[in-house]
């Protein structure tokens, strides 16, 4: 029974607290908003769209430049609004922070139209602020308008006012600091109060994107490439995975030289990726980057390529020299045609017994038999016996031939002429020759 009793009272519990537990979340306040847009001129900007993140409602500025909206506002979560032009919705000009600060405020903002009459117009307007470092002022630093050549120092408190303009920038130099460029619209955002400008120490935990000296791998690029060939293995990995490319490779070079912070900014491939990323992991220090003459740690990206190798011409064989046949030295020949399993031909030498070696060394005349030169001698004269018959004697007149009869005179035999291209060559007698020697 006790029990029961029990039982019975927690139920009665559970039912009275069920209504303040369903009640316990925080509701979700609504608060009121009225933002005034204005341009730098103070003239108020009409039709300025403001949505806020996360949601899809629009509202939209009047004559007055005023938007008028409510917005539930959580204290866990922080909302913002953000401001575009009525003919570019996709690209915010301006955010906003909504919290009770922004609840009745005023925001800066100048459309094209607006920045190019105010340029040309060469409106000046005096602009205040100061320039702190960490919680500090930073006193003695000189504010300058360029192209203009007026310029003034910050007091000790880090204040300055000086008159600029839209069309030139304005620049902030102090000993030891990294310089400032800013323009008329950042001081004209609030124009009530100074703008507050940090300024940084040169040389601190700043990572440059630009500086006068980049770092630089020791030994030039060249001497990193033939680093990355080898330790990647990027030829022998583009031949195994059949890809060709770049992987881009983004890392910082610290003051000292060491590389940190690397990543894959642009991948190719999953086990081409990971070979680029551990060469570089394990890469030599670089000279460090310089900003006047003192190390900065500076971001750098490097390409890793990988390429297959070019396939090795044709080797073609070279033709074996040829050897004449009259020829009887054996020319020489290339070892790469011996290896190529090439047949030379062999021309057999004429024996000694056929040349007459004596007569070749005294004298180059020919020796010919006796029945040779009689053969020779019938034919020499069965030549002159032709030529003979073929030559007729000349026909004279009658009178010519009275005068010689009557003096005399007989005609000559003809003799064949002997013709200078078929002159028989001089034969000598092998008896004669022997004489001689």
């Amino acid at each position: 029974m006790k029990h029961l009793i029990y039982i019975f009272a927690g139920l009665i519990c559970c039912l009275v607290t069920l209504p303040q537990v369903a009640a316990s979340p925080l509701e979700n306040k609504k608060q009121r908003f009225r933002i005034t847009v204005l341009n730098t001129g103070g003239e108020p900007q009409q039709g300025i769209i403001l949505k806020v993140a996360g949601y899809s409602s629009e509202y939209i500025s009047d004559e007055q430049g005023l938007i008028d909206f409510e917005q539930s506002i959580d204290n866990n979560y922080v909302r913002t609004a953000n401001f575009y032009f009525p003919t570019d919705k996709n690209r915010t000009i301006k955010s906003l922070r909504l919290d009770e600060a922004a609840q009745d405020t005023i925001i800066r903002i100048d459309r094209p139209e607006d920045l190019a009459r105010f340029k040309q117009s060469g409106k000046t307007l005096l602009v205040n602020g100061v320039l702190k470092e960490g919680g500090k002022p930073v006193p003695h630093a000189e504010i300058s308008i360029q192209g203009t050549g007026k310029h003034t120092f910050s007091n000790v408190q880090g204040e300055f006012s000086i008159e600029a303009d839209y069309s030139h920038l304005i620049m902030i130099r102090a000993e030891r600091m990294e310089n400032k460029y800013l323009d008329i619209e950042s001081f004209l955002q609030n124009p009530n109060q100074p703008l507050e400008i940090r300024m940084t120490k040169k040389g601190a935990d700043r990572v440059y994107h630009v500086v006068e000296k980049m770092p630089e791998y020791p030994g030039g690029m060249k001497a990193f490439f033939s680093y990355i060939r080898r330790k990647a293995h990027t030829t022998e990995l583009a031949e195994e995975t059949q890809k060709e490319g770049a992987v881009m490779i983004q890392f910082i070079v610290e003051k000292d030289g060491s590389i940190t912070s690397p990543s894959i900014v642009r991948g190719l491939d999953a086990r081409l990726d990971t070979a680029a990323l551990d060469a570089i992991i394990v890469m030599p220090d670089w000279i460090p980057a310089q900003e006047h003459g003192v190390n900065v740690r500076c971001k750098y990206s490097v390409p890793v390529p990988f390429k297959k190798p070019k396939p090795a011409p044709p080797v073609t064989p070279k033709p074996a020299p040829e050897i004449k046949k009259d020829s009887i030295a054996v020319p020489s020949v290339p070892t790469d045609s011996l290896a190529q399993d090439t047949i030379l031909q062999v021309i057999p030498m004429p024996s000694a017994d056929t040349l007459i070696t004596d007569t070749l060394i005294t004298d180059t005349t020919l020796v010919a038999s006796a029945d040779s030169i009689a053969i020779q001698k019938e034919t020499a004269a069965s030549l002159s016996t032709s030529e003979a018959t073929e030559v007729k004697p000349k026909k004279r007149n009658f009178i010519v031939r009275f005068f010689r009869w009557l003096f005399g005179i007989k005609d000559k035999e003809n003799t064949p002429v002997e013709s200078k291209e078929e002159k028989t060559p001089e034969v000598v007698p092998e008896e004669e020759i022997q004489k001689e020697e």
